[in-house]
């Protein structure tokens, strides 16, 4: 808007001669100018503080005249401290204006998504991450679920994870964290380095390099383990790896996978432990292939609900 025109508009504004729209286009002058110029957010004005303002640009405009540019200056300052001082309680500074963001991938679907910063996750099945909306300055997130994170280098603003176990610290870096409800949290690096605290103990710091694993069991001392690139993107390429995992945690995965219901008849069956790899393999065949090494019966009552029990003896 040239101050010419503004002037004009300002005018016209004042004598309530302005169309809808010429109206609407002086206020959100006014709020913007004042957006940027004070680091702000105007929420709303009603119609009192507003015809306040009014008022006091009325009162400027019919003074003696001036030069076309310190009258625009004016007209902008009356009309930023008026707001100012009258929506006071509906203006809101970025500092606490902040609000969560929350993005996620349901059981059976594995999503790829980009961070205001342009750092890269996947986001597995039945995750979820959680950030404010001021995440380029703060580049802070909670992870519930698991995930692949390819991040953006910024020494000046380190890249923090949390989860109910661990947090997470990098400049720039990519790793793997898995964080399922009631399972063993880990992290796993696939290039540069990252810095582990417990939250149980945030005071020790555990740092990681390439192809180390920290694997966070309950009640003990976190385990550092080596393991291959491959084994921790497995995931992102619809392989599921089992390593000495107990069928508890198995069952849990395939449910975010597949998104079915899977039943143990019997408690200590989830305390079995089996290894494999499957690679695009169907649900149906992997637990047959489970059931075949630890003697145990899949039973399928619908195509999404199963039991797993022991195999009668004969």
């Amino acid at each position: 808007m040239q101050k010419e025109d503004f002037i004009t508009l300002a005018h016209k504004y004042v004598q309530n001669k302005c169309s809808l729209s010429e109206k609407e286009a002086v206020e959100i002058f006014f709020l913007k100018q004042i957006e940027k110029e004070q680091n702000i957010t105007v929420l709303s004005l009603n119609e009192e503080k507003r015809n306040t303002i009014l008022q006091k640009i009325k009162t400027e405009i019919n003074k003696p005249k001036k030069k076309i540019r310190s009258l625009y200056f004016k007209i902008i300052q009356i009309a930023a401290i008026a707001i100012i001082v009258l929506a006071i309680p509906l203006l809101i500074t970025r500092s606490t204006s902040k609000s969560l963001i929350t993005q996620s991938a349901a059981k059976g679907e594995i999503k790829t998504l980009f961070l205001p910063d342009g750092s890269q996750l996947i986001l597995n099945s039945n995750s979820s991450i959680t950030y404010s909306n001021d995440f380029l300055d703060n580049r802070k997130l909670t992870l519930k679920g698991e995930a692949y994170f390819k991040v953006v280098r910024n020494p000046k603003s380190p890249f923090t994870v949390e989860t109910t176990q661990l947090i997470t610290r990098v400049l720039g870096t990519s790793f793997t964290i898995k964080a399922y409800e009631n399972y063993p949290n880990s992290i796993s690096v696939l290039s540069g380095q990252v810095k582990v605290n417990s939250i149980k103990n945030p005071i020790q710091n555990i740092f990681l390099t390439k192809n180390q694993q920290l694997l966070f069991q309950k009640s003990q001392v976190p385990q550092l383990l080596n393991d291959s690139r491959e084994d921790f993107l497995a995931w992102t390429k619809n392989i599921v790896v089992l390593k000495n995992t107990s069928l508890g945690e198995t069952a849990e995965i395939l449910r975010n996978k597949f998104n079915v219901t899977i039943l143990f008849d019997n408690p200590k069956l989830e305390q079995l432990r089996i290894s494999g790899k499957f690679k695009d393999e169907n649900i149906s065949t992997i637990l047959k292939s489970i059931a075949e090494v630890k003697q145990l019966e899949i039973d399928f009552q619908t195509p999404n609900k199963i039991f797993i029990r022991e195999k009668p003896k004969k």
